[in-house]
């Protein structure tokens, strides 16, 4: 009793302290009217000065081409209206002042209005002051994705606007794989066609669009390479040339993409490269630009070329005046302009160059003296380059800075249209003069950023494919290296083919530089004389021979050495170069660097991408070096003691993903490897990248406190885990992730890190309950990213109870994960100006948290714009209801909907005890009707099975609207995905799927409702409709839907494994499909046909699916019509057809349409209906048919087959596993376009004459045919008519004896492939092999009798050869019979193989007997096992006979033989037994 009251006078007194705290306030508002008014008007002025200060950073960024951001703009709206309502306050006051004075002073509830208004608004403008501090105001628009041709400045002219429509009605088109856009160079080539790949782009018409340069000397392999990046294809490092060429053929045939190949000079091989999207290729384009139109004519017809002229007089003058102003058309500039117009010759290179040249020169002098200057310049005969290109180049070039042109004609030493890495250049430019005054690297990478964005702004350089690169125009790059050659301002030589120059001795002596990025070092002189020699930049090629010796010995004045993929030792001259200040080696695999330590005046050095172990004690002594770059080092382990805190002017160190093994002090271990505390000897260090495993060995606090840039991390479990390839160096400047716990919180060092880093991971240890205040108590004032994980006992992020500061200012990402007791991320409320930059909030395994925010709270977090929660095991609201009264705004309206105005993508996944969006909500609804997405555009919710309805049936008007993209899986007890109310929200849908909800029974669901009175018709933008596993689904469409929507625009509509579901469309859907590609429907047991019986339509109906390219039925076992009613069907488009497990389907039908009849009575007779009616013109595009082949098609006129498919490329045919069955030959003699045949458990009869029949067929696969013994019979027709194969895999035929006969002659074979075809005893005879002149990769695996892949035809010489030309993979896998390649003494050579894998083979104990000629660079793979075994090069000692002993010695004992034999023996039996059988 005594606690009940005690508890009762607790809750009294409260209620008493707000009930007097309530009144005191309103007496105020009364009392300190005046006091108000006159805070507000402070608050106002304050208010205006910020204004002014972010208006002026708004102008300049337009001014400098930047877009503004949104949270800026924003900002300047807010402080607009705010100033109006202050205003129309203080008019108020005025008017009631005024009224005073006339003798009517204003009453006690003016007074109390204007003083509550004052107040409120005080609060609302220093809220928005807050605001409005931003580091930035605006960005560069970022190159759109799909493409990396940039399009800035182009211009829709008419001359390119018929050649775009021209172009892009192509790409829309059937007819035309390839298509050509030619013309000269600097015609804007290649900006035109970035402008077609981004119109492509955002017409959807392909799934990728990839785009490749090629240039005038291609790198082949780095194209290939470029272009599988793109497709997220990864090569292997064993993957050979022709493995790599096939994966990147077969991955180009998955998906519709256009492939850009730019700049193409010669013609080239593409299919050796696997370039080439094959038969299959599902609208997929290649679109090629070159300077010559026969270049193009090698892979095109002449209607798919297009030839780009140079602009008429009226673009080029708009085009100039549109750079360089309107004051050119004073009388002073206007008529020297026209002059200076018809001097660039309608080339928009050469306008673009001198416009940006001139336009900033308002003296007509210097116009003057331009045009001169283009009339007498000396015009270069360049390839492909018009004359006036030169003069119009060099006018722009003069006009740069002396830095500039430096910097640009030492780029134009790197390859042609290479991707050139900012943070690269800069380093290779330390130790050359380009620069004055700058002697610090920070200095140095600043300035060359700097240049280089005043190059983009000139035309001089373009941008690259990713932030922190750019590129040369090759126009641009071919005048830079004339002037950079002829005029002598930097000779360099670029290729190592060019004999001229390297035996010109006094061009030697005047080169400045070598760039051979793609060099053979045997090539190279023996010794260089060239005493004015600053840089050398040397790629090896093909790790030829080492660098000659004496290379160096001429160079001595030698700056810059760049060595590339270098894996021999260094050349004992470079001890030499006493004036090198940077040394670069990349990608070097080198054990010895003790050379280096040599170079005494060495600034910089670059050991990226290296295989180094360890590093010199000889370093120590380059006591001038300012930059030590380690990056991705992964191998090296040892920096020996003392060799760090030697070099005293270090300014820069660079250890990402590099050498981690720091000595403890006071340790004693069998190497003295480098201490973390030698860094505190660095007195100039202001940048340091480095992993510190053991928390308890930092450096000093004063160190840290140096830093300007740093990526530091301290743990041991921690990663660089930033992918380099795309990212910016120092992107984001300070960045942390460290192990934290009370041990090392209050190391001063740690206190600095966390006090400055922008970018911080935390992994918490024991002791640490929130981040505000016990990490920091400062608020995080800089920090942009915040990732907190694997804590066991934080419980908040904020703890604002003891924490009163403005939180995370400028924070933009917060991600939380794994934190088990985590309880809220804020307790209590929020300071004005928390979170106030937060964009993306992620949150998972944070299995203690209920909610993410308190519906108090979120006036913070207004700005956020990805919402990600995860694994969160008992979360049940997103936004939690606190307190009765709602969200008090001005004049206590009752604000009940909370508007996330910035959210544009919401992802909701595993979360078990989520009831909704807003804890106030329906039970079992998401969202309810307080809530409302007006830009919310991506939906993905997985996972939530207490969910029966994802919308309330009143929203928010607007709400939802904008909504692109609904995810919807493993939601159980989901009953409904659209309520009537909801349909007219879907108008820009364009992707929906729904997966795994077991109670979903309707998708688009509209009864009972009467749309005639509530909604006008409209359309979705629909495109993509993916059902997968929805047991319960009964209805996608109901027929009375159309009254409201319309799907005229699906392209793609997936349904599987929908059991109950009889019907797909309705009639009015079906009808209006005008754009469907793609239709997939499997695995749905009770679907009778695609399209519903409309009861009461007794007309025929006409279906035509104009688009349709791809049609795929598979297990739809009560399937027996498209349409049960009267109907015809047309399939113009279609080219893919496949039709599997639907055993009740007749494909072929009479020429009679047969419809359901009824009885007397008129009930439906039930008929069985043919899917479809084959006519002749009922698939006129059809190329691939995938097909199950039963009985009932053996007794249709099988001839039909070859006049109806007569386009037909693709041919496979499937039996039943249970039962083999024969096909009519005459089934395939009329398919004379077949490219591809596929037969699995079934074979042809032989009365079919197959000459001339297959004479294009070029794959043959044939699978489980048990009873085929020979493919084709000695000189029989049938065979002579397979002569064109290039591909032929055969497995699991167990009785086949002869894979190919002595008479058959494959010379265009260029895979094989047998399998479990135990019956061989050998591949092939030596002279059929012979024939096999194009074979490139040969695989055979678990033949079990094989002994030899090649037998001896008669006796044979030893002296006679067989030899694989070709030849560049060879696998024998799980052939336990397999004694040699071959038994007898012939000569055996591979010329060409680079792969060669042997697994499984006991027997094998030598490779041949007879002569064995390989290259010695070969990999293979030996083994017992294919998991126990790896890919190695062979040793210097031996050969692959040598190897594939002791690979038998070291794995097949006697009783693992003995076992091989067992297995054997029983092969034989087997065999005996089907024999008899």
């Amino acid at each position: 009793m005594e606690i009940l009251t005690a508890s009762f006078q607790v809750i009294f007194e409260k209620i008493v302290d707000y009930t007097i705290g309530a009144v005191g306030r309103q007496m105020g508002y009364l009392i300190c009217y005046k006091k108000n008014v006159d805070n507000l008007r402070s608050e106002v002025d304050d208010l205006e000065v910020a204004r002014n200060s972010v208006q002026q950073k708004v102008e300049a960024a337009q001014k400098n081409v930047e877009e503004i951001e949104d949270k800026v703009k924003g900002w300047l709206t807010s402080v607009e209206e705010i100033a109006v309502k202050a205003q129309k306050l203080f008019e108020e006051e005025g008017q009631a002042k005024l009224k005073c004075f006339n003798g009517r002073c204003f009453n006690l509830k003016t007074r109390y209005q204007l003083g509550r208004r004052a107040h409120k608004l005080e609060l609302t403008v220093k809220d928005i002051k807050d605001k409005g501090t931003f580091k930035t105001v605006g960005h560069r628009v970022p190159i759109p994705g799909g493409t990396s041709i940039s399009t800035k400045g182009y211009e829709d002219f008419e001359s390119r606007k018929l050649i775009f429509d021209g172009v892009m009605k192509a790409l829309k088109g059937d007819n035309i794989r390839a298509i050509g856009v030619c013309g000269m160079g600097g015609l804007g080539k290649t900006m035109l066609v970035g402008k077609i790949a981004k119109q492509a782009i955002e017409d959807k018409l392909f799934e990728r669009v990839v785009t490749v340069v090629v240039s005038q000397t291609p790198n082949l392999k780095q194209i290939q390479k470029d272009i599988a990046k793109e497709l997220e294809l990864k090569f292997q490092d064993e993957d050979t040339d022709f493995q790599k060429a096939h994966l990147l053929c077969e991955r180009l045939k998955k998906e519709k993409i256009l492939l850009i190949m730019d700049d193409i000079w010669n013609k080239i091989d593409l299919e050796a490269h696997g370039i080439s999207f094959g038969d299959d290729h599902k609208g997929s384009k290649l679109l090629l630009t070159s300077r010559f139109q026969d270049v193009l004519g090698t892979y095109m017809d002449p209607q798919g070329i297009f030839n780009v002229k140079v602009l008429s007089n009226d673009e080029a003058k708009y085009l100039f005046s549109k750079i360089v102003g309107d004051f050119f058309e004073t009388l002073n500039f206007q008529s020297t302009m026209v002059e200076v117009v018809k001097e660039c010759a309608g080339l928009p290179i050469a306008i673009t160059t001198v416009a940006n040249a001139l336009k900033n020169q308002k003296n007509p002098n210097v116009w003057k003296n331009a045009l001169r200057q283009l009339k007498r310049a000396n015009p270069t005969q360049i390839e492909g380059m018009h004359e006036k290109v030169y003069p119009s180049i060099k006018l722009s070039y003069n006009s740069l800075t002396k830095e500039a042109k430096s910097l640009l004609l030492f780029c134009s030493s790197f390859e042609e249209d290479m991707v050139i890495q900012i943070d690269l250049l800069w380093r290779y430019l330390v130790g050359l003069d380009f620069f004055e005054d700058v002697y610090k690297m920070e200095d140095m990478r600043n300035m060359v950023h700097t240049l280089v964005e005043s190059l983009k702004d000139s035309c001089l350089l373009l941008e690259g494919n990713r932030s922190g690169t750019f590129k040369m125009h090759d126009i641009i790059r071919d005048v830079a290296i004339y002037i950079a050659d002829k005029e002598k301002k930097m000779l360099t030589i670029r290729n190592s083919d060019d004999s001229e120059k390297w035996s010109n001795m006094r061009k030697l002596k005047d080169t400045f530089g070598i760039a051979l990025f793609e060099a053979r070092f045997s090539e190279l002189p023996k010794r260089l004389e060239c005493p004015q020699l600053n840089f050398i930049i040397l790629g090896d090629k093909e790790n030829s021979l080492p660098i000659p010796n004496h290379i160096f010995e001429g160079a001595k004045n030698l700056k810059v050495l760049v060595l590339m993929r270098l894996c021999l030792p260094l050349p004992s001259s470079l001890s030499l170069l006493q004036n090198l200040q940077t040394l670069a080696l990349l990608e070097c695999e080198l054990e010895d660097l003790a050379l280096i330590g040599e170079l005494k005046n060495l600034k910089a050095l670059v050991l990226v991408n290296s295989e180094i172990k360890q590093l010199p004690m000889g370093i120590r002594q380059l006591t001038h070096l300012q930059l030590l770059d380690l990056r991705r080092c992964t191998k090296l382990e040892a920096i020996p003691s003392n060799v760090l805190s030697n070099l005293r002017n270090l300014e820069e160190i660079h250890m990402n993903h590099s050498f981690n093994q720091w000595q403890v002090d006071g340790e004693i271990t069998e190497r003295s490897n480098a201490r973390v505390s030698e860094l505190d000897h660095l007195s100039q260090l202001t940048i340091l990248c480095i992993h510190i495993p053991n928390p308890k060995i930092l450096p000093k606090a004063l160190l840290f406190d140096r830093l300007v840039r740093y990526e530091i991390l301290i743990g041991p479990y921690w990663n660089f885990d930033w992918d380099w390839d795309s990212r910016v160096e120092f992107e984001i400047s300070r960045t942390l992730k460290i192990d934290l716990d009370r041990s090392i919180q209050e190391d001063d060092g740690v206190k600095i890190l966390l006090k400055s880093c922008e970018y911080l991971n935390l992994a918490l240890g024991k002791g640490i309950k929130n981040i505000l205040y016990e990490v920091d108590m400062e608020g995080f004032p800089q920090l942009k990213h915040l990732y907190v994980r694997n804590s066991f006992e934080i419980q908040y992020i904020i703890d604002s109870i003891m924490f009163q500061c403005i939180a995370f200012p400028v924070l933009e990402l917060l991600s939380l994960v794994n934190l088990i007791n985590l309880e809220k991320i804020c307790h209590d409320q929020l300071a004005m100006g928390s979170f106030q930059n937060l964009r993306k909030l992620e949150v998972r395994k944070c299995d203690n948290l209920v909610f993410v925010f308190s519906s108090t709270l979120l006036r913070c977090f207004s700005q956020l714009q990805e919402i990600e929660i995860e694994n969160c095991k008992v979360m049940s609201a997103i936004v939690a209801k606190e307190g009765k009264h709602g969200i008090q705004v001005d004049d206590d309206v009752m604000m009940d909907i909370m508007d996330f105005t910035q959210l544009r993508s919401l992802n909701l996944e595993d979360l078990p005890n989520f009831m909704g969006f807003y804890s106030d909500a329906d039970s079992q609804l998401l969202f309810n009707k307080k809530v409302a997405f007006p830009n919310l555009e991506k939906l993905f919710i997985d996972g939530i099975n207490n969910l029966k309805m994802l919308w309330h049936n009143q929203l928010v008007p607007n709400s939802f609207c904008k909504l692109r993209v609904l995810f919807v899986d493993n939601c159980e007890n989901l009953m409904s995905i659209f309520l009537p109310n909801t349909l007219r929200r879907l108008q820009n849908l364009e992707q929906l799927v729904i997966r795994n909800c077991n109670s979903v029974e309707e998708v688009f669901e509209v009864r009972w409702v009467n749309v005639d009175e509530i909604y006008e018709k409209g359309s979705t933008q629909l495109r993509i409709l993916n059902l997968v596993s929805l047991p319960k689904l009964r209805h996608v469409w109901t027929s009375d839907l159309e009254a409201i929507l319309t799907f005229q625009n699906l392209r793609q509509v997936e349904v599987s494994k929908c059991e109950t579901l009889k019907s797909l469309f309705p009639v009015s859907v079906a009808k209006s499909l005008e754009q469907l590609e793609s239709l997939d429907i499997n695995d749905c047991g009770l679907m009778e046909e695609i399209v519903a019986l409309e009861e009461g339509l007794e007309t025929m109906t006409k279906f035509v699916f104009p688009q349709i390219n791809s049609l795929s039925l598979k297990s739809l076992p009560k399937l027996k019509c498209f349409y049960p009613g009267k109907h015809t069907l047309e399939w113009p488009s279609l080219k893919s057809l496949t039709i599997s497990n639907c055993d009740k389907v007749k494909i072929v039908a009479s020429n009679e349409l047969s419809f359901p009849i009824t009885d007397e009575l008129g009930h439906h007779v039930p008929v069985q209906q043919p899917l479809f009616l084959i006519q002749k013109d009922t698939f006129p595009n059809l190329k691939k048919l995938n097909l199950d082949w039963n009985e009932t098609m053996n007794q249709t006129n099988g001839r039909l087959f070859g006049e109806f498919f007569c386009k037909l490329e693709d041919l496979r045919l499937y039996g039943k596993d249970d039962k083999l069955i024969a096909v009519p030959s005459v089934f395939v003699e009329g398919l004379r376009y077949l490219k591809s045949l596929s037969v699995t458990n079934l074979f042809f009869d032989n009365e079919g004459q197959y000459a001339g029949t297959f004479e294009r067929l070029t794959k043959l696969k044939l699978f489980k045919m048990p009873k085929l013994m020979l493919l084709w019979k000695e000189n029989s027709e049938q065979g002579r008519a397979f002569q064109n194969l290039e591909i032929l895999k055969v497995s699991e035929c167990g009785r086949l004896k002869n894979l190919v006969p002595s008479s058959m002659h494959f010379r265009n074979l260029n895979t094989l492939r047998v399998s479990k075809c135990h019956g061989l005893i050998s591949l092939a005879t030596s002279s059929t092999v012979k024939s096999l002149v194009q074979l490139k990769e040969l695989e055979l695996s678990g033949c079990k009798r094989m002994r030899e892949i090649v037998t001896n035809e008669g006796e044979g010489e030893a002296g006679d050869e067989i030899c694989f030309n070709q030849l560049k993979y060879l696998s024998l896998f799980d052939l336990p019979s397999l004694r040699s390649f071959h038994l007898g003494n012939r000569t055996i050579k591979f010329p060409s193989l680079e792969y060669l894998c042997v697994i499984g083979c006991p027997e094998m104990k030598i490779f041949s007997n007879g002569v064995l000629s390989m290259l010695k660079r070969i990999r293979v793979r030996l083994g017992e096992f294919f998991l126990a075994s790896y890919v190695r090069k062979l040793l210097v000692e031996e050969d692959v006979n040598s190897a594939i002993k002791r690979n038998w010695e070291e794995n097949y004992d006697t009783c693992v033989q003995l076992l091989f034999t067992e297995k054997e023996n029983g092969v034989d039996d087997l065999e005996d037994n089907s024999k008899e059988d």
